[in-house]
């Protein structure tokens, strides 16, 4: 339903919760697809860290402020950095 009016904008909350590993990653490659295909964005707010492994940009939010801003890419050389 939230897709029948081609929506500029998807936001979604907790996309992947309460679903097997299998699901949630096909739930994934779904907003990808949005995204890549139609232009859509798409705002999550999630705990799944499979997340950030498709996202442009995250932001952290702690006790309701917003802790920190980053692109996908500083991120991953930070963590390789910690390997």
């Amino acid at each position: 339903r939230a897709l029948a009016n081609q929506p500029a904008i998807l936001l979604c909350d907790e996309p992947t919760a309460n679903l097997d590993h299998k699901t949630g990653d096909e739930i994934l490659d779904i907003l990808q697809r949005l995204n890549q295909e139609r232009g859509v964005t798409i705002i999550c707010a999630t705990h799944d860290h499979r997340m950030m492994n498709i996202c442009d940009r995250l932001m952290w939010i702690r006790d309701g402020a917003i802790e920190r801003i980053a692109n996908r890419n500083e991120v991953e050389v930070e963590l390789a950095s910690i390997d």
